[in-house]
C-alpha cells in the first residue's frame, strides 16, 4: 500500500520519496530497511513489516526501494496525465460555453440584419411610391396642359 502525505510539493524523485509513506498489509507505517548482511545486496534498501523481524506476526509485505520509486514515478505520471485530462475538460466546457455565446450573438445579429433588411425594403418601396405618384401628377399636369 502506497500513500503520499498531503506537506509534499517538490518534484523531484528526492523528494517525491521523502513524503513517501508506504504501509504494510496491518496498514502500519512500513519503515525504510537496509540489507545489512554480506552478499549482492548488501547496502540496498527495501521497504517491509512492521513487524518483522521482530514478530512472528509479520503480514509478508516487502518492496524493493527501487520498485517503489518506479511505481511512485507512474503514480506522478498518472496524477499529471489526470491533471491535464481535467484542465482540457475544464477548457472544452469554458470554449462550449464561449461557442454558444458566440451563437447567441449570431442569432442577434441575423435578427438585426433581417430588421435592417425589412426597413431599407420598405424605404425603397415608400421611394417607388413616391416617384411613382411623382411621376403621375407629372404625366397629368401634362396631360391637363395638353388637352
Amino acid at each position: 500500500v502506497v500513500s503520499q502525505n498531503s506537506s509534499a510539493s517538490g518534484s523531484s524523485s528526492q523528494s517525491r520519496l521523502s513524503s513517501l509513506v508506504l504501509k504494510c498489509y496491518h496498514n502500519e507505517v512500513s519503515p525504510l530497511r537496509v540489507v545489512r548482511h554480506n552478499g549482492p545486496r548488501l547496502g540496498m534498501q527495501f521497504y517491509a513489516c512492521a513487524y518483522w523481524p521482530i514478530s512472528k506476526a509479520t503480514c509478508g509485505f516487502f518492496s524493493w526501494v527501487d520498485d517503489v520509486n518506479l511505481v511512485q514515478d507512474m503514480h506522478f505520471q498518472i496524477l499529471d496525465k489526470d491533471t491535464t485530462i481535467t484542465n482540457l475538460e475544464n477548457e472544452v466546457k469554458m470554449l462550449k460555453e464561449e461557442n454558444e455565446n458566440l451563437e447567441d450573438q449570431l442569432d442577434e445579429v441575423g435578427i438585426e440584419c433581417n430588421e435592417r433588411r425589412l426597413m431599407m425594403e420598405c424605404e425603397a418601396d415608400d421611394k417607388r411610391k413616391t416617384y411613382a405618384l411623382l411621376l403621375s401628377w407629372v404625366f397629368f399636369a401634362i396631360m391637363f396642359w395638353m388637352s
